[in-house]
């Protein structure tokens, strides 16, 4: 593996949850959801690059566009839900509605990052055919 694709691999899937869940933040000016995008890709792009090289064999035992299609829809529905859940929970303005929706943002990450690079996603699946009894 060559730290050209796995930085190519983290670049684009942290840009796309940073402005996933920086547009999710309430923001009262551009500028400052501009700052929460930028903020969350400065976090979200070196976590990704450490877990696409760490992970490089288990990313690239399935293919590439499934493992990018798990990643995108379980960020959009972790984030999108802990993002309004803890909009609704504590508004839209202030500093601890900011540090929560920030908070949920980390957490749905997490959850992607679970599902996506630590076989999460290969265990709900067993699991649904298990459970629904598919050979």
């Amino acid at each position: 593996m060559s730290r050209a694709l796995a930085l190519s691999w983290a670049i684009g899937l942290g840009l796309l949850a940073g402005s996933i869940a920086g547009t999710l933040v309430p923001a009262t000016t551009n500028g400052q959801e501009l700052r929460h995008v930028l903020g969350l890709t400065l976090v979200f792009v070196p976590a990704v690059y450490v877990m696409v090289r760490r992970r490089w064999t288990y990313w690239t035992a399935t293919n590439g566009y499934l493992r990018f299609a798990v990643y995108l829809l379980s960020f959009m529905i972790t984030a999108g839900v802990l993002m309004v859940l803890s909009v609704v929970a504590f508004g839209t303005s202030g500093p601890i509605a900011s540090a929560v929706t920030f908070l949920a943002a980390a957490v749905a990450f997490s959850i992607t990052a679970w599902l996506t690079f630590y076989g999460g996603a290969d265990r709900l699946w067993a699991e649904l055919i298990d459970r629904i009894d598919i050979e």
